[in-house]
């Protein structure tokens, strides 16, 4: 975002060392046309595309980073998503040479570029990343220097599997170099497959071994299930649970979420608000810019306010046959023009070769994901701990009046933003807050390396006379002590299983607190959001989920998970809470 000060005198020694060599250079290359729109990368409040202007201020922080020649250099990004078209004008320089993985069967084992006229997504997030710069056409990438590669998960051969997962992550040929890993999918669940104990170990262990172990930073999209659990093409998430306002589902109930070693993003709009379809919960670390839909009224009759704000500038499939950009007459994916950049009649650029409609959390992941790319330039020894930290502690606090969300009997469901026990301003929409790429970079060039992982390992309470669930003034409650010598807790994962038997699509009755020994409460799974929890388990069970609120907290002492019956206007309990797990991890 936009300082009052210059925050160039604010960089380190280290970094204007490797700034100076390239700033001549910078102001002789040519500039990037479509570079003005992009206001999640420079933001004065300028006319973009869509009906209303951004925010002033409302962007990534950059400043004058790119100028100084950190744009990324030597950082390797992997794209695990759509292919990426890897010859594509604007990103072709920056693909590694063979460095990119197809699945698909029958193809070019190293090009996955798509071969559908709909698969544009991975071509967009690579250019959010790393497109690249100064190369007069088109757009700019967070990191135009950065390398990228691109692992075709969502391919012609099917989804993501899990085999697809673990090579682009950490077991593959081409992913052996990845810094970074870029993850814009996961899911609003219908219902959830937990994790066990042994698979979260099964994934954690190798992607902490990763960088001759200083572990690949995996930066993963939240999820756009604040008003929708899509199924089968129809919206679970009902009307009721919409207008208790507190998200229909919750970032941690995509299990990928949670694991220690990921980053997960939420999205905030050009207004500087969290992004209609962003995804909430306690599981998020911090937030990039998604945007919203990008329309303008003139060319696209739409319903909604949101509509017609800006969404994300950024590549798309060449030429106006396939991509964001389809035109052609009985295609299947885009009929109408929706604003000045889109189309062959666009007189900003007519190539198609561009799209200004990219959202969701799955442009903000990669924003994140381009910014640690910059980090990782100033200080490459940086292990993934390291970098998370920074990026949390150099978060910018948005929407600070961010509304808390209460039930008609008074209940908190949803705090706005709570400063936890250490000082760390924590929200269940935005994390820790939006990422600041200057303020990241200059603390990486002198930053500290974290102490040693200290790991309480799981530990668990399931107690023969398991505590009724009752209303908020008479909650379950179950206490763990945490003995491990965790001075300053980095993340919480948890679970816990109930007898409780909820109606599936109706709001939750249940509210899950966890309250840390400093006394910060965070809301786990707020009351009211879509109820369905695990799918082999008979009451409402959430076998692995994470809480990121207490960055910084002591993580000794009595852990406290409290259960709500929130609707209970009698004291007829319906459940118990039979069991209450929890992992502290910190140092």
């Amino acid at each position: 975002m936009r300082h009052p000060i210059d925050k160039k005198t604010t960089l380190s020694l280290a970094l204007l060392a490797i700034a100076c060599s390239g700033a001549a250079q910078a102001q002789a290359q040519q500039g990037d046309p479509l570079y003005r729109y992009q206001w999640h990368l420079m933001n004065y409040g300028q006319s973009v595309l869509g009906d209303s202007k951004p925010a002033f201020a409302v962007d990534l922080g950059i400043d004058d980073l790119h100028d100084y020649n950190v744009r990324g250099k030597g950082v390797v990004v992997g794209v695990l998503d759509e292919g990426v078209e890897i010859a594509h004008p604007d990103l072709a320089a920056n693909m590694v040479p063979n460095g990119s993985r197809n699945f698909d069967p029958g193809r070019p084992l190293h090009d996955p570029t798509p071969t559908s006229p709909g698969g544009s997504h991975g071509t967009a997030v690579a250019g959010i990343i790393g497109a690249v710069g100064w190369n007069g056409i088109g757009v700019r990438g967070v990191a135009p220097a950065a390398r990228l590669k691109s692992f075709n998960g969502f391919g012609e051969s099917g989804g993501l599997s899990e085999d697809k997962i673990v090579y682009s992550w950490w077991d593959g040929a081409e992913s052996k170099d990845v810094a970074v890993s870029n993850n814009s999918w996961g899911g609003s669940p219908a219902f959830v497959l937990g994790l066990t104990q042994d698979q979260v170990a099964a994934y954690e262990r190798p992607m902490s071994a990763t960088r001759n172990g200083l572990g690949t930073v995996y930066v993963k999209a939240a999820g756009n299930g604040y008003a929708s659990v899509p199924f089968f093409g129809f919206n679970l998430c009902g009307q009721d649970v919409i207008d208790y306002n507190v998200g229909c589902s919750q970032t941690g109930l995509d299990q990928r979420n949670n694991l220690f070693n990921v980053i997960t993003v939420a999205a905030v709009n050009a207004a500087g608000k969290r992004s209609s379809y962003s995804s909430p919960g306690a599981a998020l670390w911090v937030s990039g810019l998604g945007g919203e839909y990008g329309h303008q009224r003139k060319y696209s009759n739409v319903a909604g306010a949101t509509r017609v704000d800006p969404a994300i500038v950024t590549t798309d499939l060449t030429g106006c046959a396939k991509g964001f950009n389809n035109y052609l007459p009985k295609n299947a994916w885009n009929l109408e023009r929706v604003n000045d950049l889109d189309s062959a009649q666009s007189t900003i650029d007519d190539s198609c070769n561009y799209t200004g409609m990219m959202n969701g959390t799955s442009a903000a992941s990669p924003t994140v994901a381009g910014v640690t790319a910059l980090v990782l330039q100033a200080n490459p020894k940086l292990s993934f701990r390291d970098v998370k930290y920074i990026l949390a502690a150099t978060a910018r606090k948005v929407d600070p009046g961010q509304p808390a969300v209460k039930h008609p009997n008074g209940t908190l469901l949803v705090p706005g933003w709570v400063t936890n026990a250490a000082g760390r301003p924590f929200s269940n929409w935005y994390g820790y807050g939006l990422v600041d790429a200057t303020a990241a970079v200059t603390r990486a060039g002198t930053f500290k390396p974290l102490p040693a992982l200290v790991d309480s390992g799981w530990q668990q309470v399931q107690p023969a006379s398991a505590p009724a669930i009752g209303s908020p003034a008479a909650p379950a409650t179950l206490k763990i002590s945490i003995a491990s010598a965790v001075r300053k807790v980095e993340s919480i994962q948890l679970g816990w299983t109930t007898d409780y038997a909820i109606t599936s699509g109706a709001p939750l009755p249940l509210q899950f607190v966890l309250i840390s020994p400093s006394g910060t409460r965070s809301h786990v799974m707020p009351a009211m959001s879509y109820g369905s929890g695990d799918l082999f388990s008979p009451g409402y069970s959430i076998p692995f989920i994470a809480s990121n609120a207490f960055l910084d907290e002591p993580g000794q002492g009595v852990w406290t998970l409290e259960v709500a019956d929130v609707p209970l206007a009698d004291a007829a309990s319906k459940g118990a809470l039979q069991s209450f797990k929890i992992r502290v991890l910190g140092h």
